[in-house]
């Protein structure tokens, strides 16, 4: 197996950490991961083991505000205001190329959380980015809510400064999202129900902490403008999309939500849409109890794609 990491430059110069690990033999597909908020690429590492033992390479870089993107303490967690969450989907964008660029294989975007909605966004601005997509616990439309959230962190930004963490925000956010989940253990126990996933999320400095104003702002207004119809309509009708979610997630509304993406996706005409909810899940299905049955399915997904493609060239 062959590991490189480093630091590379984004079209505005800003140096993001990109991982690549590449199987010994030719890979039969590169898989893109774009990770979730307040998480960073180390924690993926189950995953990305399954991948390479299936004979697929993987690339994986840390978002700006997070991992070792975030070179400075006041970074965590930050989105430059007005262009942060665009520059992270350019971000996404730029090293689907370089992929391009280096692979003759086909290339497979999974994004998680909201590495889901960074990824549907690229597919939207970019349509040969990817050969297949795959969305790991994504949602619908947050409609009023998003939009009072936006205006919200519109307005605490202003008071009390762009890289402010926000408490208030956070709390709004996500204060609602373990209310389901009784009795409480943590803060967290909505990410699994595998309680180990919980506390090494939780003792990780890396995970979990409160994002800036500005980060908020930047995030209501991605999650809002990647739901909407004229959106969706961007997605190329030929991309095969793979939803998948535990089916007590709150991120996806306890299933409603990833109903809503793929219903929409089909209302669109996107001919190949497949949803896999879990059922008594919740948010991390890559670190859920069963992960390795999560890891199996998207490399069967992933497999019957390749091999239909085979097939049609």
């Amino acid at each position: 197996m062959n590991i490189k990491e480093g630091y590379i430059h984004m079209t505005d110069g800003t140096e993001v950490y990109l991982y690549t690990w590449l199987p010994t033999e030719t890979p039969r597909g590169i898989v893109q991961i774009a990770h979730g908020m307040t998480e960073h690429i180390g924690v993926y590492n189950e995953c990305i083991e399954a991948l390479l033992t299936a004979g697929f390479g993987v690339y994986a870089h840390d978002h700006r505000g997070h991992g070792k993107t975030a070179k400075q303490e006041d970074d965590y967690g930050h989105f430059e205001p007005d262009i942060g969450w665009d520059q992270t989907v350019m971000d996404i964008i730029f090293i689907s190329n370089l992929i391009r660029d280096k692979h003759s294989c086909p290339l497979f975007l999974l994004g998680h959380s909201m590495g889901s909605f960074l990824a549907r966004r690229a597919v939207q601005l970019q349509h040969h980015i990817c050969d297949g997509l795959l969305l790991s616990g994504t949602g619908g439309n947050p409609g009023l809510l998003g939009k009072i959230g936006h205006l919200l962190a519109t307005l605490e930004m202003k008071v009390r400064g762009v890289k402010t963490k926000s408490n208030m925000l956070k709390l709004l956010s996500f204060g609602t999202f373990n209310s389901q989940f009784k009795p409480k253990r943590t803060d967290f126990d909505w990410l699994s129900s595998d309680a180990s996933q919980v506390d090494r999320y939780i003792a990780d400095p890396a995970c979990g902490f409160t994002c800036t104003t500005s980060f908020y702002r930047e995030l209501c207004k991605g999650v809002l403008v990647v739901n909407q119809l004229e959106e969706y309509k961007k997605t190329p009708k030929n991309l095969p999309i793979y939803l998948f979610s535990g089916e007590l997630d709150p991120v996806g509304d306890k299933g409603r939500g990833v109903q809503e993406v793929y219903d929409t996706y089909r209302k669109c005409g996107v001919m190949d849409v497949t949803m896999k909810l879990y059922k008594n899940k919740r948010h991390e299905m890559l670190h859920e109890e069963n992960r390795e049955e999560v890891f199996q399915d998207l490399i069967d997904w992933i497999t019957q794609r390749l091999n239909e493609q085979t097939l049609h060239a």
